[in-house]
């Protein structure tokens, strides 16, 4: 074992043994560390550095370019904004008239009709002047497609027309026809695909929700419907226990109701019946009161409407349609009233003051079809005071004949009367 502080270095320079740990020889002063030459770095060229700047500038533009360039995807659920070059659009799924409400969610009532039908309107609003967009922004447009999300195994599913251009809907730019039954499964996603020419891909869902609905029927023979007193307990009964969505149809007998009916708290469907050369016959007239926002629609099927030349046959602040029904000497046989829509298809308006009156306000819509009605010798065969919206009536294939006027239309709306008889 060696001591502490014994020789065992030997000096490179003399060759005279060094103490342990040593940093010079004590014996010629030379010291014994291993000196490593300094090296002057090397000094890069001033315009190779600005050429590899250059470089990395450029290869940062073309990335920058690239991503700017690269096509984009844009997804939302009722409405989504895109911007390019002219501007920024809202581009939403609409059900209704208004081409700034957006629907994201959506329940449709399915019952126990064949099938059902409703539009699902593509609006296109220039954000920054809130002008309608449609035929500038469709030039854009490589192809637009509408598909649905849904459960799989559906023994109905889901259908939905090709897009297009629909005169009941002027303001939206293309329209798909959403077709479905009760036997329908949901949840499912309506979905709206555009492809632009850019290369870009503009996709609009919206949520759709099916609510099966039950439908009651009641007859003569199981309800007393004998006289007004009766029938109107049974509808009061009726408007308590069933539910607004679901269809009740009373089937009526051939008997004159000589007081007022009035409805409320739901829709009811009316039939009426022919007996022995009498029909269904109201002579005090229907009162159909406000629903409370429902948007439920009361049909009216094959009733008479006789008056003595006062009051209103039919005279509606809720949702209403007749059909081949007959109005004969009411002051106004069917007053449309408040903030709702009526329909009448097929009837025949003869010798009342006015025939079908519209004074109503709002935004709301349930069919554009007046067609086949007939107006005989009356004041006023139609009197348009105000109507909800500006869609175009259709008359085709209604008939004007002895009455003083035709047709009052006070607030300009637009009308389809190219297949209207006048005479």
């Amino acid at each position: 074992m060696k001591e502490r502080g014994t020789m065992n270095q030997i000096c490179p320079h003399c060759g005279a043994s060094l103490p342990e740990m040593a940093a010079f020889c004590p014996h010629c002063a030379e010291s014994i560390n291993r000196r490593t030459a300094l090296q002057t770095p090397r000094r890069i060229p001033g315009r190779l550095l600005r050429a590899g700047a250059l470089l990395l500038f450029a290869a940062a533009l073309v990335v920058g370019i690239c991503l700017c360039n690269r096509p984009q995807t844009v997804d939302g659920m009722g409405e989504v904004q895109y911007t390019d070059a002219d501007g920024t659009y809202q581009i939403l799924i609409g059900s209704g008239p208004d081409r700034f409400q957006s629907v994201s969610e959506m329940s449709q009532l399915a019952g126990d009709e064949e099938g059902y039908r409703f539009p699902s309107r593509l609006y296109i609003n220039h954000v920054e002047s809130g002008a309608n967009a449609k035929d500038v922004f469709l030039k854009k447009v490589q192809s637009a497609e509408v598909a649905v999300d849904q459960p799989a195994g559906s023994s109905s599913p889901i259908v939905c027309t090709e897009p297009e251009h629909r005169d009941f809907a002027p303001e939206a730019a293309l329209v798909s026809l959403i077709d479905y039954t009760k036997q329908s499964a949901s949840p499912a996603q309506i979905i709206w695909t555009l492809q632009m020419e850019s290369g870009d891909t503009i996709r609009i869902r919206m949520n759709l929700t099916l609510i099966p609905i039950h439908t009651y029927d009641y007859h003569p023979d199981s309800e007393d419907m004998s006289d007004l007193p009766a029938l109107q307990a049974l509808i009061d009964r009726l408007a308590e226990e069933t539910d607004q969505k679901d269809n009740v149809n009373l089937y009526l007998p051939a008997v004159v109701y000589t007081e007022p009916l009035i409805l409320h708290g739901r829709s009811f469907n009316l039939i009426g019946c022919e007996e022995n050369g009498r029909r269904t016959t109201f002579a005090a007239g229907i009162q159909m009161r406000n629903m409370d926002g429902g948007n439920w629609i009361s049909y009216f099927t094959g009733l008479d409407f006789v008056g003595d030349g006062t009051g209103v046959g039919l005279s509606t602040a809720a949702r209403a349609w007749a059909k081949e029904c007959r109005f004969t000497g009411w002051k106004t046989a069917v007053l449309c009233y408040g903030t709702t829509w009526a329909n009448t298809t097929d009837c025949t308006f003869t010798d009342n003051g006015a025939g079908l009156y519209y004074n109503a306000v709002g935004n709301c819509v349930s069919d554009t079809h007046f067609t086949g009605n007939t107006f005989t010798g009356n004041g006023v065969a139609v009197r348009l005071e105000n109507v909800p919206t500006d869609v175009e009536l259709n008359f085709s294939g209604s008939v004007f004949t002895g009455n003083e006027t035709d047709i009052d239309n006070r607030c300009n709306q637009a009308l389809n009367i190219a297949d209207a008889v006048f005479s």
